[in-house]
């Protein structure tokens, strides 16, 4: 490829479990090669850690609170970051131009001016020696966006590949939800509320455990639809707005009360009822559904998404594509399309007020 770079992507999702990393070739337009994936999982107390950290922060203040704690967290999940990329980088024996660090989102604050994430991209610079592209939101926050979703302008060009006759849906199931509709020149995207994490956070809460494996305790107990009407009655945000969400937003607490398999099988549920009546009320015309993200292996949710919609729903693995490490791709040409001073977000991405670039290069060697 010509005029065309070696870039290496680093995700740390909502789940807090690790780190994704992909290798990409690619100009940042229309090329893209795929050159490797891998995934770091963090120790066990520094999840814990991490995730305490992140549950008393509630705006801004609270890491100023905090700021020892905060530096001290960021370095280590730096050097973790440094760890998993110097390993992919000599498995491939490639030179890399760029790195695409996300960090660890802290705190999403969009309508206050703000989003936090954890990592420290000189110190990053300064081990690897390579440059590295951080701060992806804030351009997009401080021109009126919401400085999320990022990754649609990925989807987009994923979307080329896959060569579908139809319009497609990539609908990402993370921590929080969200879709991207691609077809010919339109590209539209917004959060559509929780994904993985009403159920994670119970499950963590009350056993001690980090996810639902399959959505087995799912399919285990029943679902109790009176508590979900009634919820549904007094939602706890708009699905015809335009914002993105923070993970502190999604209460769990509508379900007090009820059996433990009864409580996940009507999380389950309730996650794929909002994920589906956002859709509809969104996209009106027929398109493939391709599910990414951590909630595509959650079998019973994926399973009422089917009955809910009525449709069809692929995998991104289905197309030879790993929806383990689409973020992280993504991320990597993202850092490309920053170094080029190329747009990462729009007016039907983020709400931004205009295509926006974005990211801040680092090089600290």
């Amino acid at each position: 490829m010509d005029n065309s770079f070696k870039a290496l992507g680093l995700m740390s999702g909502t789940s807090m479990d690790g780190i994704d990393a992909s290798i990409i070739h690619s100009d940042g337009l229309d090329n893209l090669e795929i050159i490797d994936n891998q995934y770091f999982k963090y120790p066990k107390k520094f999840k814990d850690d991490l995730s305490a950290f992140i549950d008393i922060i509630y705006d801004q203040r609270d890491i100023n609170k905090n700021i020892k704690l905060f530096r001290s967290l960021e370095r280590k999940i730096t050097f973790y970051h440094s760890e998993i990329s110097e390993k992919i980088i000599k498995k491939n024996n490639t030179d890399i131009q760029l790195i695409g660090f996300h960090g660890q989102t802290v705190i999403h604050k969009p309508q206050n001016g703000y989003s936090i994430q954890m990592g420290d991209a000189d110190l990053l610079s300064q081990i690897l020696r390579k440059k590295v592209v951080n701060k992806f939101r804030e351009n997009d926050i401080k021109n009126g966006g919401e400085g999320a979703p990022l990754t649609p302008i990925y989807h987009k060009l994923l979307s080329k590949k896959i060569k579908s006759k139809k319009p497609i849906l990539f609908l990402n199931i993370g921590g929080v939800a969200n879709f991207t509709y691609c077809y010919q020149n339109k590209l539209y995207a917004k959060d559509i509320g929780p994904g993985n994490v009403l159920i994670d956070e119970y499950l963590k809460k009350v056993k001690g455990i980090y996810y639902d494996e399959d959505g087995i305790i799912a399919s285990s107990g029943s679902i109790n639809y009176n508590t979900i009407n009634h919820f549904y009655e007094h939602e706890f945000y708009d699905i015809n707005s335009k914002r993105s969400f923070d993970r502190k937003e999604f209460d769990f607490n509508f379900i007090r009360g009820l059996e433990f398999e009864d409580a996940v099988s009507t999380l389950t549920y309730f996650t794929a009822l909002t994920i589906s009546k956002n859709i509809q009320n969104n996209i009106t015309s027929d398109f493939d559904l391709i599910l990414c993200g951590g909630g595509r292996k959650n079998l019973t949710l994926v399973n009422h998404l089917k009955n809910l919609l009525d449709q069809k729903i692929y995998t991104i693995d289905e197309f030879s594509y790993d929806g383990d490490f689409i973020e992280s791709q993504a991320f990597a040409y993202l850092s490309i399309r920053s170094y080029i001073n190329q747009p990462l977000s729009y007016p039907d991405t983020t709400n931004v007020k205009h295509p926006c670039k974005g990211g801040f290069i680092r090089k600290n060697y």
